[in-house]
């Protein structure tokens, strides 16, 4: 396994890590689709209001867990194949306590930096 300074207990910890939150993405997705399909009645316009915005913040939390669904599903199959903690970009070893901090990262600090700055330079 390529994975510098990390060894297989800390992978398997970090796996671990991923699937839990995986099972806790897709488990509310599950209540949200269940929501939807059973819809509170609203006695008068601001609880239509209200409903409406929760419903919005769900959906945002729902496209964001997606996002993230699939960054958990691309972690995974590093792990499978023995790529896990390694930079998409300089493919240098991604530290420890950032694998820990967010473990479904794809790039090192470093990169992340310089593509965040790159960022702000075209806003």
């Amino acid at each position: 396994m390529n994975s510098g300074d990390i060894n297989s207990m800390e992978v398997n910890a970090i796996k671990e890590c991923l699937l839990e939150q995986k099972a806790a993405i897709l488990n509310k997705s599950v209540e949200f689709k269940l929501e939807q399909m059973n819809p509170v009645q609203a006695a008068d316009e601001s609880e239509v209001a209200s409903q409406d915005i929760n419903n919005n913040i769900s959906i945002h939390l729902l496209e964001r867990n997606r996002r993230s669904l699939m960054m958990i599903e691309v972690a995974l199959g590093k792990i499978a194949d023995g790529t896990y903690g390694l930079c998409e970009v300089c493919e240098d070893h991604i530290g420890l306590r950032r694998l820990k901090a967010r473990p479904f990262t794809t790039l090192c600090i470093a990169c992340m930096e310089e593509r965040e700055d790159s960022l702000k330079s075209y806003q």
